[in-house]
């Protein structure tokens, strides 16, 4: 099982390389975990290796990922390689990206009513009930 990671600071590669280990001791899963810090701009050779993983991964997470030019080769990433991610994990980044969360029938893209060019549908979408 591959996954990535994108996250903003210098403490959780630690963390998630022992995680890493630990779960493969335990459960012989043969787990990769691929972690980048999106805390400032990538070169070219940096994306071409994000690509590498993202292409191979089959889960996803970005946590807190908050600059736009980051953000949005990430988005145009995600989308490309869309159909190979089991699940994409998004947490407190920015909206554009939150909106590629998706887990199992979880789709926050569709629950939202957005279409794939980022419009909103008319009519369509989250409907509240009562007092929400």
């Amino acid at each position: 099982m591959n996954i990535t990671v994108f996250y903003v600071g210098s403490s959780l590669l630690a963390p998630l390389k022992q995680a890493e280990r630990a779960i493969n001791r335990q459960y012989d899963l043969d787990l990769k975990i691929a972690a980048y810090n999106f805390g400032a701009p990538l070169t070219n050779d940096e994306w071409s290796e994000i690509e590498h993983d993202l292409q191979a991964s089959d889960v996803v997470f970005a946590i807190h990922v908050m600059d736009g030019e980051n953000a949005a080769r990430l988005i145009h990433t995600l989308d490309r390689y869309k159909q190979q991610h089991a699940a994409v994990i998004v947490i407190n980044c920015m909206p554009d990206l939150m909106r590629h969360t998706r887990m199992g029938r979880l789709d926050v893209s569709r629950l939202i009513g957005e279409k794939s060019n980022g419009e909103k549908r008319n009519g369509e979408g989250l409907e509240r009930s009562g007092g929400e």
